[in-house]
């Protein structure tokens, strides 16, 4: 049996991912003939049939082309390390590093994490992307992403993953609510009081699960996508809201002052946490992202906590 090649890997990865031949053919600047060539190939190094090609459909992966383009994505990966292993040695990384983040972290982390790579490893391009956690395991289980920032009690699928820094529920009044001068709040004292919560999921779900257990039935006025619109929400008076960590400012961004108060009824731990795929062995440059995350993340008092 013949051997397949690298370059049959990539050549295939770039269909899969663009979904025509000749759409693979324009982002790797080949022809469309190299293309197919290459796909025919590895299909019969392989054995197996792994694309059905319409003319008018494009490609299609068949059940045997989905594992593959999975396994090639991580042969490539494997493969780009072992080229770097040189620039590994003394110290200097380069390439692509494809984080995922949480939407609601990715103001408090991203940035501080892209800085560092520009000033430490300017050699590593990093690419983000900032969702919902579904989607980032969904994307991290395909291969689309390297590693991925979230909170610990998001986890669904199988990946392994590392804490970084415990994170708690707190809960955001206006700075005149008849509570604010409490250390801490429990739930029922909130009564009727209309609450702001955060609308994406699987937040949604473990906010109301928390308060599920607590016994509360929150009166919940709004739904709102956006942690920010929250908080404005908050200082305007319209509700009081139940958040993950606090930013260094406790003002909205229309400069209205908030208040954040520890929980008085019992809630579940969390952390944020650094996922890759179960059983692949990290990268360089993921490594490296381990390494800062430590380092830069668990210092106490982080807005996170």
């Amino acid at each position: 049996m013949k051997e397949f090649t690298l370059r049959q890997l990539q050549y295939f990865v770039a269909v899969a991912d663009e979904g025509s031949i000749s759409a693979a053919a324009r982002s790797l600047h080949v022809s469309p003939g190299a293309v197919s060539l290459a796909v025919s190939e590895l299909e019969t190094s392989l054995g197996v049939q792994l694309t059905l090609r319409r003319r008018a459909m494009g490609v299609t992966l068949t059940r045997a082309g989905l594992l593959a383009a999975e396994q090639a994505r991580a042969v490539l990966r494997e493969s780009d390390e072992l080229h770097n292993i040189s620039q590994v040695l003394r110290g200097e990384l380069s390439g692509t590093l494809r984080i995922g983040c949480f939407t609601t972290l990715s103001p408090w982390l991203l940035p501080r994490i892209i800085a560092h790579f520009a000033r430490r490893h300017p050699g590593v391009r990093v690419e983000v992307l900032e969702t919902s956690s579904d989607v980032l395991q969904q994307r991290l289980q395909d291969g689309d992403l390297d590693v991925c920032l979230m909170y610990a009690q998001h986890i669904r699928t199988r990946i392994d993953h590392e804490e970084i820094v415990p994170v708690r529920v707190q809960l955001v009044l206006p700075a005149d609510h008849r509570l604010a001068d409490r250390d801490e709040v429990a739930f029922r004292e909130l009564g009727d009081e209309p609450a702001v919560l955060l609308a994406l999921r699987p937040v949604r779900d473990l906010v109301e699960e928390i308060l599920r257990k607590t016994g509360f039935r929150p009166n919940v006025a709004w739904r709102i996508a956006n942690v920010e619109t929250i908080r404005s929400m908050v200082g305007r008076g319209l509700g009081y809201s139940v958040l993950m960590g606090r930013p260094f400012g406790d003002r909205t961004y229309d400069g209205l002052p908030l208040v954040y108060k520890r929980i008085a009824d019992e809630v579940p731990d969390n952390a944020v946490v650094l996922a890759h795929p179960r059983g692949s062995v990290p990268t360089a440059k993921v490594r490296a992202l381990a390494d800062f995350c430590r380092r830069e993340f668990a210092e106490e008092g982080h807005p996170v906590q």
